[in-house]
């Protein structure tokens, strides 16, 4: 037996360096080739051209040089150093996979030892055999428990460090609003965000753990079967399974595309969820449950749909793996055991040990061993091709994301453009433009408002206006208003001209729904303060009760004082206040933060006319100059120039003209009042003025109002006379002018 392992002995170190070399090449050979499929439509962009997002990603998702490429980039920001938590935990991880393995050539061979002490009948070498088993035991359970403790954390740290990357990119000022909204590469950031990140740690970490391992298995296990089999016995082992994974990569289909796929439905499925929920009101006052529950579970039908081929792929590709890696590397397996026996060096081997069953089923079991480690190890290498593809679907989804924040960081988008009636300039192209901040005024020269997706609002847009002025904007619904906001708060990217506007903390803007952020009633009034801001600025609770107070909401704090919580109190406050108490609560957290620029759009929409004349004079106490788009004639006093815009890309500046005898009145609450103002702006095509008010008189809807409000009964003869013929409305005029039914009103 010596003479044997002396002649096995010289190639073993040349032998198992080269089966360690030739399982790097097959892990290389595996991931080589699979080239993206490049027959799809070109990449979206600013210039019209584009394509699916889904599309784009499922190309991405497969195993080639820029899955490389992205996994690198990725790899930078999970492990941004040699010296870092990842790297120790690495390290610490490569350590007790060697020692496992170690572990496993050991325990190779006390169980051969313990076989053929019961061959032999031998009860003193069996106990101590068995005492040596126990003694192994317990460091390879612990070594077993530790490396699932430090794979789990690895993947911990590379989620930690992906999201909180993520996060600082994703939460800059007006960056999350751009990713939903300037630019449509990804429907769904917050799958990005949360799931597809932890999966691609975990995936990550789990492809560590099952490619290094198998490789160092390779190379221990190869080098001392070579000491007991020969070199052909592990070499053969090495070709059948090199011949198999050949095979796999041949027969196996895209779990890269199939995975992001799944991740996109899964998105897809989580959004129509917290659809219904955001929607929740409006879908109950509609009766919509019925068209929402077929909306959900079409969406959940496509995940079962897309799930259900997913399995069936497994299927058959496990059908394969498990005959070509399982069941045939037995059958190679038996073939290497016998190769002492049976092997050209069978002489040799019945000399040494003659007729000792014991020692035979001794090298035996212990050979079967270390080969069916063997095996293992190299069945892993060629099944982690499976696994590689699964990180290549996480990957693509998490680089997508990181390629969107980095492009919007910089400027850059990429969105569908629309075709719309309006035609584009050619010298018009997102970014164009030229925006001056920290200026004292706000100034829009030759400014074109257009959308993200290159719809043309209106090609010019020139005004000037002071911190001492204010300005109302009216227009048609659709015609640019609230887009002109978006571009003054660099929303939405400047297409041409020139903008000089404040620094963002002068700026404040209050939306017709306001937003209620969670957290306590006083956070609610400092948002996005926080209470040490706040104190930083020498502001108290009392500060912020006269603010309430002057809204005409001192009640919320008196009633939540009654319970002990007051200004502490935590509620669902977008569920708890009214629509008026959330108008009113923006327009203290206005009061609160004093800007220099307030815009104000349709924010007193559901407030009453007192209060906003209070709020409208303490703005303008405060030093605070408005921008307003609102419907309420009672506003107009209140501002100094009118921007106009005629829904038909015309935009006028003016100063503002009040009416003749202006007086604000409540509007009238009769249904018939309502049908005859109707009938003045078609006829006179002028902007509705205060209702009692002096009208045109080429229709004299004045005169009209007043006779409904003093003589009801003549009414609806007035009203069929002007459905009948608008030329009739000012000889009906002179008529009950000349008999005095018009009243004192």
């Amino acid at each position: 037996m010596s003479g044997l392992l002396s002649k096995m002995t010289q190639g073993r170190t040349i032998g198992g360096i080269s089966i360690g070399v030739g399982a790097a090449y097959l892990l290389w050979k595996l991931t080589k080739g699979n080239k993206p499929n490049r027959t799809g439509t070109g990449s979206g962009g600013a210039d019209g051209k584009g394509e699916k997002k889904e599309s784009r990603t499922l190309r991405a998702a497969v195993v080639d040089r820029k899955f490389f490429t992205k996994l690198k980039s990725l790899l930078n920001i999970a492990i941004p150093s040699w010296y870092c938590e990842e790297t120790g935990y690495l390290s610490i991880l490569l350590v007790f996979l060697i020692g496992r393995t170690f572990l496993s050539i050991k325990i190779s061979e006390v169980n051969g030892s313990i076989v053929k002490a019961i061959v032999e009948r031998n009860f003193i070498q069996f106990l101590s055999r068995l005492g040596v088993l126990a003694s192994i035991a317990v460091p390879a359970s612990t070594i077993n428990s530790m490396l699932k403790y430090l794979g789990n954390t690895a993947a911990l740290c590379f989620r930690k460090r992906l999201v909180r990357h993520f996060h600082d990119l994703y939460l800059q000022p007006m960056m999350y609003y751009r990713v939903l909204n300037s630019d449509n590469r990804i429907s769904n950031p917050e799958q990005a965000l949360t799931e597809t990140t932890e999966k691609w740690g975990k995936s990550l970490s789990d492809l560590y753990s099952n490619v290094t391992k198998p490789l160092f298995d390779i190379i221990l296990f190869s080098r001392k079967l070579a000491e007991l089999v020969g070199v052909q016995g592990p070499l053969s082992v090495l070709l059948y399974y090199f011949i198999s994974g050949f095979v796999i990569k041949l027969i196996s289909p895209s779990f890269g595309k199939l995975t992001a796929e799944a991740q996109r439905l899964e998105g897809q499925f989580r959004y129509c969820h917290n659809r219904l929920i955001t929607h929740s009101e409006e879908i109950a006052f509609y009766g919509g449950h019925v068209r929402e529950k077929n909306i959900i579970n079409e969406n959940f039908q496509l995940i079962c749909s897309h799930m259900d081929i997913f399995y069936r792929k497994l299927f058959y590709q496990g059908i394969f793996d498990g005959f070509l890696v399982k069941y045939g590397a037995v059958m190679l397996g038996y073939a290497v055991l016998g190769l002492p026996v049976f092997g050209p060096n069978s002489e040799e081997y019945a000399a040494k040990v003659g007729d000792d069953a014991a020692m035979i089923t001794h090298d035996y079991i212990r050979n079967s061993s270390l080969l069916i480690n063997l095996a293992r190890a190299i069945g892993r290498i060629v099944t982690s091709y499976k696994e590689l593809q699964k990180l290549a679907g996480y990957t693509a989804l998490v680089a997508e994301l990181q390629d969107v924040l980095s492009d919007l960081s910089t400027g850059k988008y990429r969105r569908r453009m629309v075709k719309g009636d309006k035609q584009l300039d050619d010298n018009l192209k997102p970014g164009l433009g030229t925006v001056i901040s920290n200026c004292e005024d706000i100034v829009f020269e030759r400014v074109p408002i257009v959308t993200p997706n290159g719809d043309l609002l209106a090609p010019d847009v020139s005004f000037h206006i002071n911190q001492k002025q204010n300005l109302m904007i009216v227009g048609p619904n659709g015609c640019g208003k609230s887009s002109l906001f978006r571009i003054l708060g660099e929303l939405w990217p400047l297409w041409g001209g020139t903008l000089r506007k404040p620094a963002f903390k002068d700026l404040f803007y209050i939306p017709q729904k306001p937003y209620l952020a969670i957290g306590t009633l006083r956070q609610q009034i400092i948002y996005p303060d926080s209470v040490k801001e706040m104190n930083d600025k020498k502001i108290t609770d009392q500060d912020l009760f006269e603010l309430l107070a002057s809204v005409k909401l001192q009640e919320l704090v008196e009633k939540r004082r009654i319970n002990g919580a007051g200004w502490d109190s935590v509620e669902d406050w977008a569920d708890v206040l009214s629509g008026g108490e959330k108008q009113r609560v923006a327009m203290a957290r206005l009061f609160y933060h004093k800007p220099k620029y307030a815009i104000l759009d349709e924010c007193t929409s559901a407030v009453s006319v007192d209060v906003e004349k209070f709020m409208y004079i303490h703005c303008r106490k405060l030093g605070i100059s408005l921008i307003t788009i609102s419907h309420r004639p009672s506003l107009w006093k209140h501002h100094e120039w009118i921007l106009k815009f005629d829904g038909r890309g015309r935009v006028d500046f003016e100063k503002m003209v009040l009416p003749a005898r202006y007086v604000i009145t409540h509007p009238p609450s009769s249904p018939l009042t309502s049908v005859l103002l109707a009938r003045c702006v078609v006829t006179c095509h002028k902007p509705t003025p205060a209702v009692g008010v002096e009208r045109c008189w080429r229709c004299s809807a004045a005169a009209y109002f007043s006779f409904v409000r003093s003589r009801a009964g003549v009414l609806s003869v007035c009203i069929g006379l002007c459905m009948l013929s608008e030329s009739l409305l000012f000889p009906v005029f002179l008529l009950c002018k000349k008999y005095d039914l018009f009243g004192n009103e």
